[in-house]
């Protein structure tokens, strides 16, 4: 193993080569962890440089994605790497699979984050998110998105007000508010 195979986030390393052996894919790049990805646009000439702690390749050639959080999760953090994703989805990257690489005690706190987030976007936008799972650091599996929806304690709006997408959806594409209400 050479020193681009482990990537150090915080006071853990992950290995890359294990989680790929692991998963059964092939690295992305010859050498480094296959994590940089940059997007360069022409006519603005700027360019956007994305870094996940790593990626591999399926046999079909889809990218996996792999990012390691550590207990203390900041829901602006994580969205941001969801919002990332829906970028690299939109300028033509095959994103096969996010691999969320968290301590077992945690990694229901981190959908707690990442799950609402997806559904409703996907509810109010229609797009579709590619599988999202957790994996400890040594890349067993511990679940699936939506894991959280089945713990004790759910998170719940500190407000009884709720938003319906299907009615702001309605109301968006010329319906009127009172009847949009009584069909959502």
């Amino acid at each position: 193993m050479n020193s681009t195979d482990v990537w150090s986030t915080g006071n853990r390393l992950i290995s890359i080569t294990r989680l790929l052996r692991k998963l059964n894919l092939h690295p992305r790049t010859k050498s480094g962890d296959g994590g940089l990805f940059a997007y360069y646009d022409v006519r603005s000439d700027l360019l956007l440089t994305f870094r996940w702690d790593g990626s591999g390749l399926t046999r079909s050639g889809e990218i996996v994605l792999f990012e390691q959080e550590e207990p203390g999760f900041q829901p602006l953090h994580i969205q941001g790497h969801l919002t990332r994703l829906l970028f690299m989805i939109r300028s033509g990257d095959v994103i096969g699979k996010l691999v969320w690489i968290v301590s077992e005690a945690r990694y229901q706190d981190l959908d707690k984050i990442v799950f609402p987030w997806v559904r409703i976007w996907e509810a109010s936008f229609g797009g579709k998110f590619p599988p999202i799972e957790y994996r400890n650091e040594n890349g067993t599996h511990l679940a699936s998105l939506g894991v959280s929806r089945n713990a004790k304690h759910r998170l719940r709006p500190a407000t009884a007000k709720y938003v319906h997408f299907e009615q702001n959806v309605a109301v968006a594409n010329g319906a009127d508010p009172a009847v949009a209400q009584v069909s959502a």
